[in-house]
């Protein structure tokens, strides 16, 4: 979609692009001798108009927060259709139900745990999940909650209701991209429903799940269909694998596959998954047109919050600069 209505954000894009953290800054947080250096940095950055006198390193996550949200509302202001932040924010409305409706259930107050960024506010959440009903949220939201609510009356427990948060987030994200009928952020929406389902074809298939299981858990819209997925799990995790090598994901399934045949785990398979993103979305930097930049810049301030977390619970917590740099994401270069 070349639409000119993007050329004016495009131009302010590329200058909040500039301030985003590159891999010079990120070597000087791994050699930093610990979290409170790290912080001291941060004051250099936008991050330091959320960082007062007396706070503390420990402080961290509030200042990686609250620059987010800042950055999630002037998107907001400046974009011109809201349904490309949606694209974004969406992930944070199902984050704050599924800590909503937990609390409801077990009587708790989990508001540490919710996050001021969304597509709604933590009130209207709020009233959702209280009265089951709104007339301010998708309806794709509102048949979340009554299948999360129904689930829960029938077996009285919450552990599971994961599984149904995850399945209409996939849906509800599909719905927008095909709302909005832009090919690039379809195709991206596919790429990251495709991930998903590897990521839970190959955790399911590591703790041994069901059939039933796995086919439950798998969302659909995907490039890949998810009975193709799983007819090929359920033959061998090596026709899986071979599935997959004439797709975009053949590096990505070869690596995870040899880490779990050789350690038993997919411990860097998150980092992986993030790292082709970013890749797919570096491509699409030079088109002048369309959403394409703002979705770029988008989940790259995305990965950097991420980045900055592990870098500043690593350093606070010890953790050797070795094992820290295997686990910093690409930056948006």
């Amino acid at each position: 979609m070349n639409d000119i209505k993007y050329n004016t954000i495009n131009t302010r894009i590329r200058t909040y692009e500039s301030q985003l953290f590159d891999r010079t800054r990120y070597e000087r947080m791994l050699n930093a001798n610990s979290g409170e250096e790290i912080y001291g940095m941060l004051q250099e950055t936008v991050y330091g108009d959320f960082i007062n006198e007396d706070d503390r390193v420990h402080d961290f996550e509030g200042v990686l927060t609250a620059e987010l949200k800042r950055v999630y509302e002037n998107m907001y202001q400046l974009a011109p259709d809201r349904k490309i932040i949606d694209y974004f924010a969406l992930k944070y409305d199902y984050q704050n139900l599924k800590v909503l409706v937990k609390a409801n259930y077990m009587q708790a107050d989990f508001s540490s745990f919710l996050v001021p960024i969304g597509t709604q506010s933590l009130t209207v959440l709020r009233d959702l999940v209280t009265t089951r009903r709104s007339n301010q949220v998708a309806p794709e939201m509102i048949d979340c909650i009554e299948e999360v609510f129904s689930y829960i009356e029938n077996y009285h427990e919450v552990q599971s209701i994961d599984i149904i948060f995850d399945n209409h987030y996939w849906a509800h994200l599909w719905a927008l991209g095909k709302e909005y009928e832009d090919d690039f952020l379809q195709k991206l929406i596919q790429r990251q429903i495709d991930i998903f389902n590897i990521s839970t074809v190959l955790r399911s298939y590591a703790m041994q799940r069901k059939r039933g299981f796995i086919s439950a858990v798998l969302a659909d819209n995907g490039s890949l269909p998810a009975e193709e997925l799983l007819a090929e799990i359920t033959t061998s995790l090596e026709a899986f694998v071979a599935y997959l090598q004439n797709t975009p994901y053949k590096e990505l399934i070869n690596a995870s596959y040899e880490e779990l045949i050789e350690k038993k785990t997919l411990n860097t398979f998150d980092l992986r998954k993030d790292n082709f993103l970013m890749a797919k979305l570096k491509e699409q930097k030079i088109v002048p047109f369309g959403p394409a930049a703002l979705i770029g810049y988008l989940y790259a301030k995305e990965i950097e919050s991420k980045n900055l977390r592990i870098l500043l619970i690593g350093k606070i917590n010890k953790v050797p600069e070795e094992i820290l740099r295997s686990r910093v994401r690409d930056s948006y270069e």
